[in-house]
């Protein structure tokens, strides 16, 4: 017997057919796959099988993918046989159902994606749905995107999008994202519609999801960085994923994660989850499902999708780094180092969180460049950078808006408080502005403030910012009154 289980007779005939596929030659094919079908070889069968269904002779067909089953419960003849059956959603869709359900029972996508059609020419729609859920599990393309439709046909536009972003991210339907621009342009989101309308070819920013979740982390992020940085000069680096230690310079640090790897030539960047050269179960990728959790969570895009593309980014290699930056905060990583691979091909980015490692505290002189830093890798979330900073050092965070006071030509004067979210779009303001010849007269900038109540170091910090939301002042008191 052949590797295979097959005689080994059987085996050569039918690697000979697949040849004489190769090189366009059905009728030596045909008699291959027959020949080796007869001794019991049931990929023959199946091969077989397809040949005569394609000129016609559905009833041999038939015959064949029968016997593949019954040689070897092949997934794909049980499929095919679905579709004999099926005929369009005019034959025997009892039996049809029941072939698709056995192909789809051992991961075969296009029959489980086959079957919701099925339950739906027998008017079961809810069976319809559970078919199409199980074959957007097993990755169909088109799959998720069947239910968006169905769940936007029926006005639930949560589910929808939902849906649709799974189709996006799963499998890349173009469809679904263009759908999705649609949905969120129409509801005025334009930063979600510009986003999903370009991720097809590439985006050229971040999620707005995982600019929310980056930027609240990023200064302190950025100071953690910093300190790891000064401990370790990091001019020779090894790693054993599966001790999950990395040694710097010759010190051996605990907590090591694999992130990912970014492509100098392709300019993308491969999670080490979705990366089939990795072993799942290697100790360096177990804290991996933390960070696609979350990102599941949260409904971040770059959280999800195992393979992005970084190639449209003004600097895709330092887009990528900051992404994974931000992701190594959530598994409390205290330093992420860069290791040139495949002969400077690529890099490799590795998390370390050894507790010998010392943690970031609050620093009052960093203050002014850890802000200014942050706000600057995040331009159009720098309100968060500071929230996000402040409580992370145990602030007590009070917000104030902008006040601004408008006068039209005729010197009437309106004066508006604008929340944080780009004080000159506040729907109100931009009315007002609207006006021919209207004008800002008086501006209060928007604030935030926090203390810090430690007896032994209070602190009040306090950030003032313009009408874009922009950082324009940071100033700090040692004795708040």
């Amino acid at each position: 017997m052949s590797d295979a289980g097959h005689p080994a007779e059987a085996t050569a005939l039918f690697e000979k057919g697949l040849r004489a596929l190769r090189e366009d030659d059905p009728v030596e094919a045909e008699r291959c796959f027959r020949e080796a079908s007869e001794k019991g070889h049931g990929g023959a069968c199946l091969n077989l099988g397809v040949l005569l269904g394609e000129r016609g002779d559905v009833d041999e067909a038939k015959r064949c993918y029968l016997r593949a089953w019954e040689l070897e419960a092949n997934d794909k003849a049980a499929s095919n046989l679905g579709a004999i059956y099926d005929d369009g959603g005019k034959g025997d869709l009892v039996a049809a159902a029941e072939w698709y359900g056995r192909a789809a029972d051992l991961g075969n996508a296009i029959a489980a994606y086959n079957l919701g059609f099925v339950w739906q020419d027998r008017g079961e729609p809810e069976k319809r749905l559970g078919a199409w859920r199980r074959a957007a599990d097993l990755k169909h393309p088109d799959a998720a995107y069947a239910l968006a439709e169905v769940h936007l046909s029926q006005q639930d536009v949560n589910e929808g999008v939902a849906w649709l972003r799974r189709a996006v991210l799963d499998v890349g339907n173009e469809k679904a994202a263009r759908r999705l621009a649609d949905i969120y342009a129409n509801a005025g989101r334009r930063r979600m519609a510009r986003f999903w309308s370009a991720f097809p070819d590439g985006p050229t920013f971040y999620s707005p999801e995982f600019q929310a979740f980056a930027s609240e982390i990023s200064a302190v992020g950025i100071q953690q960085q910093d300190i790891f940085n000064d401990a370790f000069a990091q001019n020779h680096i090894e790693w054993d994923p599966e001790a999950a230690t990395v040694t710097l310079d010759g010190r051996t640090l605990r907590g090591l994660t694999v992130l990912g790897s970014f492509s100098n030539l392709s300019q993308t960047w491969l999670w080490a989850w979705d990366n089939p050269s990795w072993d799942q179960d290697l100790p360096a990728l177990a804290e991996l499902r933390t960070i696609r959790g979350f990102g599941e969570r949260h409904q971040i895009p770059e959280l999800i999708k195992g393979h992005l593309d970084f190639s449209r980014f003004n600097h895709p290699a330092e887009g990528a780094s900051t992404m994974a930056l931000s992701a190594a905060a959530l598994i409390g990583a205290k330093g992420v180092s860069l290791v040139t691979v495949n002969g400077g091909k690529g890099r490799l980015v590795l998390a370390v969180d050894d507790p010998g490692i010392p943690t970031a505290t609050f620093d009052p002189l960093a203050v002014p460049r850890l802000l200014t830093h942050a706000a600057e890798v995040w331009p159009e979330e720098q309100h968060r950078v500071v929230r996000g900073f402040m409580e992370r050092h145990g602030f007590e965070v009070s917000e104030s808006p902008a006040v601004i006071v408008v006068e039209s030509a005729d010197g009437h004067r309106v004066t508006v408080r604008c929340p944080f979210a780009n004080a000159k779009e506040h729907p109100e303001v931009a009315a007002v502005l609207g006006r021919d010849n209207a004008r800002i007269v008086a501006n209060t900038p928007a604030r935030i403030q926090g203390e810090r109540r430690d007896a032994a170091n209070p602190y009040r910090l306090t950030v003032l910012f313009d009408l874009d939301d922009r950082v324009t002042a940071i100033s700090g008191d040692h004795n708040p009154g």
